[in-house]
Formats: C-alpha cells, sequence, structure tokens
C-alpha cells in the first residue's frame, strides 16, 4: 500500500510540475508511465483515476496499446466486466491501434471469470487467426476459465497442449491445476503437481482447497496430511468455513481433543454453526465417546454463541443420562429444552419412557404414558404386560 502511495506522489508530481518548452519535450510524462498510473490506481480501487488518467494521455495524444490495455486490467480488477469489453470492442474499431496479446489474455480471463466459457474460446480462436502467439498467460486465463465451470476434460486438455508445446506450465499453471484436481477430488494428480511446485507455494487459498479436498476423501492418511498443511496457514489466515470443515473432520475422525480445539477456537473468534449436518456430527461424536461433561459445556456455549439448536443435542444428552438412571439431571435437561422452545417429541417421550422404566419409576411411566396418549403417539407394546 505505501509503494502504491508513493507510485501515485510521483505520477502526480509529474504531471503537475511546470516545465519550460525545451524541458517538457525531454521531460513530459510518457505513455508508459500513463499506464503504469492506470494499472496502481486500478490495483486501489480507484476506478475514476484510472479512467481520468486514460482520458488525459488520450488528450495528450499519448494512447496506446498499453494504455488500452491498463484501462481494460482495472475494469477486470474491479469487476466492471461490461466496461472491459466496450473498451475492448472501442479498441477494435480505432485504425490506429491493435490488440496486443496482452489484450486479448485481458478479454479470455473475463470471459473465463464469468463462466462464458463460448465467448472465452471465441476470442482464442480470433486471436489464433491473428499474427499473435499465445502466451503461458493466454492459457492460465483458460485453464482459470474451465475450471470455474467445472469442465474438467477441458482443463485437462489445455494443460497438455502445455506439456507438449513450446509454451511451458509456470508456477501459476501448477496452482491452477493443483485447484481443479482438488474440486474434481483427485487426490493423486493433485499431489502429483503440489510435489513438482511444493517449494514455492505460498498462496493460503491453494492450501485452504487442498485441506477442502481431504475433507472430502475417503484417504485413509487424511488427518494427517491435513494437520501437515495447517501448519502451513498462519493464524492471521483464519477463515470461519475451514475452521467449521474442520470441527466436522474431527468429528468424523474421533478426534475429541481436536474437536474441542476448533470448537473453542470458533467460539473465539465468533464463528457461529447454523447447520443442522455439523451439529449432528459435534453431538454424535460426544456422544460416542460417552463424554457428557464436553457435551453440557458445549450446550450453554452454544446457546450464548447463536448456534443451530437442535433435538438431537438434547435427546443424546437424556439418553446419556438415562443409562446412568439420573434422573435429576434428566429433568434439568427437559428443563434445557422448554428454556429454548424446544416441545417434547415423540422421540423424546420414548427415550424417557425407557428411561424411567428401567429405573422402575413406574408413577413417571404412567405420566408418560398419558402424554403418549393426549398427543396421540404409539405406546409402547410392553406398557400393558398380560
Amino acid at each position: 500500500m505505501l509503494l502504491k502511495k508513493i507510485n501515485f506522489q510521483v505520477i502526480n508530481w509529474r504531471r503537475k510540475r511546470k516545465l519550460s518548452f525545451s524541458d517538457a519535450c525531454r521531460n513530459s510524462m510518457h505513455a508508459h508511465e500513463y499506464s503504469k498510473g492506470i494499472k496502481a490506481a486500478g490495483r486501489s480501487r480507484n476506478i475514476d483515476l484510472a479512467v481520468a488518467l486514460f482520458k488525459e494521455a488520450e488528450f495528450k495524444g499519448l494512447k496506446v496499446t498499453s494504455t488500452y490495455n491498463a484501462l481494460m486490467g482495472a475494469y477486470m480488477f474491479n469487476g466492471l466486466s461490461d466496461k472491459c469489453y466496450s473498451l475492448f470492442l472501442d479498441m477494435k474499431k480505432d485504425p490506429t491501434f491493435y490488440p496486443s496479446v496482452a489484450t486479448y489474455n485481458i478479454v479470455i480471463s473475463v470471459f473465463g471469470r464469468l463462466m462464458l466459457t463460448d465467448h472465452m474460446e471465441a476470442t482464442f480462436k480470433e486471436m489464433n487467426e491473428l499474427p499473435l502467439a499465445p502466451n503461458i498467460s493466454t492459457y492460465n486465463s483458460l485453464i482459470g476459465g474451465y475450471i470455474s465451470t467445472w469442465m474438467w476434460g477441458d482443463m485437462e486438455r489445455v494443460f497438455q497442449v502445455l506439456n507438449s508445446g513450446p509454451v511451458e506450465p509456470n508456477v501459476k499453471t501448477y496452482l491452477l491445476m493443483i485447484r481443479g484436481y482438488a474440486h474434481l477430488g483427485n487426490l493423486e494428480k493433485m499431489e502429483k503437481i503440489y510435489l513438482l511446485v511444493k517449494d514455492n507455494v505460498n498462496d493460503m487459498p491453494i492450501i485452504r482447497v487442498m485441506i477442502c479436498a481431504y475433507c472430502k476423501s475417503s484417504d485413509a492418511d487424511k488427518m494427517n496430511k491435513v494437520k501437515a498443511l495447517l501448519k502451513l496457514i498462519p493464524e492471521k489466515e483464519y477463515k470461519p468455513w475451514l475452521n467449521v470443515l474442520l470441527i466436522k473432520l474431527y468429528a468424523e475422525e474421533n478426534c475429541l481433543e481436536e474437536m474441542d480445539n476448533a470448537i473453542n477456537e470458533a467460539f473465539k473468534r465468533r464463528t457461529a454453526v447454523t447447520t443442522m449436518g455439523i451439529m449432528r456430527c459435534i453431538i454424535t461424536a460426544y456422544f460416542r465417546n460417552n463424554a457428557i461433561e464436553s457435551l453440557e459445556k458445549f450446550t450453554r456455549r452454544s446457546v450464548l454463541a447463536g448456534w443451530r439448536m437442535c433435538y438431537s443435542l438434547y435427546h443424546s444428552k437424556l439418553v446419556m443420562y438415562g443409562s446412568q438412571k439420573n434422573l435429576r439431571e434428566m429433568q434439568n435437561v427437559l428443563e434445557e429444552m422448554d428454556s429454548v422452545n424446544m416441545h417434547r417429541t415423540k422421540k423424546t417421550l420414548w427415550i424417557m419412557y425407557k428411561a424411567y422404566w428401567s429405573c422402575g419409576q413406574r408413577s413417571l411411566v404412567l405420566k408418560i404414558l398419558g402424554q403418549m396418549f393426549k398427543h396421540g403417539h404409539e405406546v409402547p407394546v410392553d406398557a400393558f404386560p398380560s
């Protein structure tokens, strides 16, 4: 950010300083300086300044292909795809300018991001019909477009063209392919390419997408692979969705300590779990390990933090306390359900019936049977032995 500020200060000084005629001929701003200024303005999301610099260059007769490309890139970076393509058409109409490889790369990238693969391919075909040789940025943009639309066959095809042609893949190509194979779920190819660029990978989104791929896979060693990748992510790169995904993974893999740590991190960061599936995974992990104290603590914190409440949470506690014949705690669970407006369902009553029956609490059994009759629920066949 400081570098951009210094660049703008230099550009503005160059634009505004007064020169003698002879000095102006030698020291006035050049077209490439305007291009750099437009690009810097775009990266700083100051699109108005980028347009102003472009118009100023045009007024001074310094509008060239690079200034067009710079403004197109600024539009693309700021999500103004229509303006980017409109400027491209204006450039093609101007008989004094010809689009360059960089120009077509921008347009191909724009269509790829918009998932307009037909337009992307048509632009690539148009480029090939001109005396313009595609470069690695061209092919990377094509691969990125195919990944965006999950067109794995075309992604592979372009990658094979690079492997067999005069243009060689670069690090960005390999990172794109890692992303593609991760989304595809092809861990073998993902890992093979990762090994090629492992020492050069400091791209956190790529690390995260690999973790995501492992979490969704049936890889027998995925826990160790996920832990190794997590070591590469700095604390400042915390992402709520990734933490929730890790909670689910740890729950499914029965790693209670890791799950608790991830849950604590979520509470600390005020990340709320709002999906039923994730909550059930957590509850199942506690239930499977008979960790009633941890489940109680989790329940209290979840209610306060606004996490998704579900019947499974309370039913699990009822079953666990019932197995311990701890009727007092069962009653506390029922009160907790009332406090969060969860009514007693058929399953709730059945759990209570079985617990009271096993404890020989005849009066409580009759009370539950009365509630079953009242709400029209099926009554256990062993409720009235002959």
